[in-house]
Order: C-alpha cells, then sequence, then structure tokens
C-alpha cells in the first residue's frame, strides 16, 4: 500500500521561469526578495550563496528550496562558473484551490551525493516546458512533487549523516575522557560534564550508538586496558586490579573472566 505524503494535499503550478544556465564569468545574483519558491540545483562550478544572512558554500550538487521572502545573494568563481537547474513555482491547496504555503524546514539547503535519482528529474522539467509553451499542469504538478520527494530524501539522509556523526563524536570523547581515568572512581558527572549532556542522555546515546550503556563502557575499557598490561607488563593481577579501580581482586577477576572466557593469571600465556 502507498504510503501518504503531505504533498498530496497541494497542487504545483508554474510560477515563472523554468530553465538551466551556465552562469557567465562576472555573474552575481541578488534578486528582490522572492513572491513564490524556486528550486535551484548546480550542476556544475563553484560559488558563494547568501540565504538570509546565512553562508553557504556552492559545490556540484548543491540543492536549494527558496521560499516566498526570501533574501538570496550568490556569487561564483568565474574560472569555474555555476551551471543552475531552476524552477519558479506556487502551490495551492487540493481541497479549496487556494494559494498556500509548504510547511518547509528551516534547512533548506542539502548536498547532493549521487545525482542519479534526482538530475534526470530536473532535466525533464526543463525539457518539458522548454517543448511545450504551456506544459499540462497535471504533468509538471507530478513532476515538481518528484523532485521535491527526493530532495525530502536527501534532506532527510543529509540529517541522518549529521547526526550520525555526531553520536560518533560523543562516543570517541567519551571514551577518551575514560581511558584517562581508569584508574580514578567512576564519576559519571564529571564524564557526562566533557561531553556538555546529563550522565543519563549520555548513557542512552552510548548505548544507541555502540549498545553499552555508559557504566558497560567504563568496564570494557578498564578490562582492554588489563588484557594490555597483562600481556605487555610485569604488573601482577594485584596491581592490574589496584591500577584500574577496582577495590578487591575478586570482582576484577570476575569481570575478567566473564570478558574473555580465562582468568587474569591465565592470561598472559593464552590471550
Amino acid at each position: 500500500m502507498r504510503k501518504e505524503s503531505f504533498l498530496d494535499n497541494y497542487y504545483f503550478v508554474q510560477s515563472g521561469s523554468i530553465g538551466k544556465v551556465k552562469c557567465e564569468p562576472n555573474w552575481s545574483w541578488q534578486p528582490a526578495p522572492l513572491t513564490d519558491y524556486d528550486l535551484w540545483y548546480n550542476k556544475s562550478g563553484q560559488g558563494m550563496l547568501w540565504l538570509n544572512g546565512r553562508q553557504h558554500e556552492v559545490l556540484p550538487g548543491t540543492f536549494f528550496i527558496f521560499r516566498p521572502s526570501d533574501n538570496i545573494r550568490a556569487i561564483h568563481d568565474p574560472k569555474d562558473p555555476l551551471t543552475v537547474i531552476f524552477g519558479h513555482f506556487k502551490t495551492y491547496k487540493v481541497v479549496d484551490h487556494l494559494e498556500t504555503e509548504l510547511p518547509l524546514p528551516d534547512q533548506r539547503f542539502v548536498s547532493v551525493k549521487d545525482p542519479y535519482w534526482l538530475e534526470p528529474l530536473l532535466q525533464q522539467l526543463v525539457d518539458l516546458v522548454a517543448w511545450q509553451n504551456q506544459p499540462e499542469d497535471e504533468e509538471l504538478n507530478l513532476l515538481l512533487k518528484l523532485i521535491m520527494t527526493r530532495w525530502g530524501k536527501e534532506l532527510a539522509q543529509q540529517d541522518e549523516t549529521t547526526r550520525s556523526y555526531y553520536y560518533e563524536h560523543i562516543v570517541r570523547r567519551v571514551h577518551n575522557e575514560i581511558r584517562m581515568r581508569l584508574s580514578e572512581p567512576t564519576d559519571y558527572q564529571t564524564l557526562a560534564a566533557s561531553t556538555g549532556l546529563t550522565p543519563r542522555y549520555l548513557s542512552l546515546i552510548l548505548k544507541r550508538f555502540s549498545g553499552l550503556s555508559l557504566k558497560e563502557t567504563i568496564t570494557m575499557l578498564r578490562m582492554e586496558r588489563a588484557k594490555h598490561l597483562l600481556k605487555e607488563t610485569t604488573m601482577t593481577v594485584t596491581d592490574v586490579s589496584t591500577a584500574l579501580g577496582y577495590a578487591d581482586i575478586y570482582t576484577f577477576s570476575k569481570l575478567f573472566k566473564r570478558y574473555y572466557g580465562i582468568s587474569p593469571s591465565g592470561a598472559r600465556s593464552n590471550l
């Protein structure tokens, strides 16, 4: 069964020029605040674009959706000029045919990594308008919806990539903090403070990204260090247990055997 999209509630209509252009070497762009929507995709070249005062680097695959009242300014490298596909449109509610706004997110810039799905749709849009002075409303509507759907997917993937990078950064930072404090009593507040998070939220992030809670992460890193010390130093099992903050050798030995299936005393010759 087809999943309903919020775009089903809207009808897209061409409201201005649609085309593809290679910008002149001395090109710069600063239109009046927009009165309609404008899809803007850079196929090649590089430059800079300011959207409502915020600067964005423009590279191949850069894709914006501009909305009414946006303030835009753009420049490019004269030695590597932009080739842009653009298209102006307005949206109407299907139920009452009244012009309406799209509920777009504040983030309307995506960097398309693989243009395989998107560029053919954009080229079809350009060709449709070029071949027909007045393209059929329904065909144009469906094509714009497809492009918007692909833009939305790219935005979601970009957002997920950003979140994944954030989680990975948090995990690496916490691991480093723990390794620096393996001999100290466990202080969850201090560890969490290094990331600007609460201990509970930090533990949830670690669990989601690595499968281990904060407490489990500390134990894992202590066991990894214990194995290294037992294999590559002359420290006794008691020395290692004490160095890693364990109050008694029994608790340390029990955890070590749970991790590696062998006692600490047997680790030197078997791990």
